[in-house]
């Protein structure tokens, strides 16, 4: 299962007699139920859990918003839910000279460069939870959106070589249907055929 570090109770000064025992108590239990779902959602991308550490702690910024007009589906709602903390990710860097002779930073700058230009700006948003809804909109237009690179901005290179590493050929993009058995799984549902990638699927 997925890790997760850096989980507090939310301090609020407004509500006397607060609990300490109890706030670790339901704090352990959100864990719980965060690490679950995305360990899930992870499994559905190829991604191995137990393979992913992330750090998270409250979000400071109060002047962030979410539209409540309608209610999140799919990715949409799993990258809102996560973009209520603030999740530790690596600091992407314009071209330096350590870029230019880093394979990984030279891979994810290959990356990025192709991609269509409104998804390219997805890169430099800081917020998740802007870049959650930028995405959803994005995908809904018709564009690809590989999910664990372009919503929650981990990195090009490693999900690649994980994906790799799995045997996958293709990954469903985020409004394609999930991949029901990971390659070599003969268990259940439908089983993967890395020779027959949907219309809509991304190359690995």
């Amino acid at each position: 299962m997925i890790q997760l570090n850096g989980v507090t109770p939310i301090e609020n000064s407004s509500i006397a007699g607060s609990n300490t025992a109890s706030g670790n108590q339901s704090t352990g239990a959100f864990q719980s139920q965060l690490s679950a779902a995305l360990s899930a959602t992870l499994e559905q991308f190829g991604v191995d859990p137990s393979l992913v550490n992330i750090t998270i702690g409250p979000v400071t910024n109060s002047t962030s918003t979410t539209n409540t007009s309608s209610p999140l589906t799919g990715f949409a709602a799993i990258a809102a839910a996560v973009g209520s903390y603030s999740v530790a990710a690596p600091t992407i860097a314009t071209s330096t000279p350590e870029a230019q002779t880093d394979p990984i930073r030279t891979f994810d700058d290959a990356y990025w460069a192709k991609q269509p230009d409104p998804i390219k700006a997805l890169r430099n948003i800081d917020d998740p939870t802007q870049r959650a809804f930028q995405a959803a909109n994005l995908a809904a237009s018709g564009y690809k959106i590989d999910v664990p690179i372009m919503v929650w901005g981990w990195d090009p290179s490693k999900v690649t070589d994980l994906r790799k590493s799995f045997g996958y050929t293709w990954v469903p993009s985020a409004m394609e249907a999930p991949v029901e058995q990971a390659p070599g799984v003969a268990s259940f549902g439908q089983p993967y055929d890395p020779n027959s990638a949907p219309g809509g699927s991304i190359a690995v």
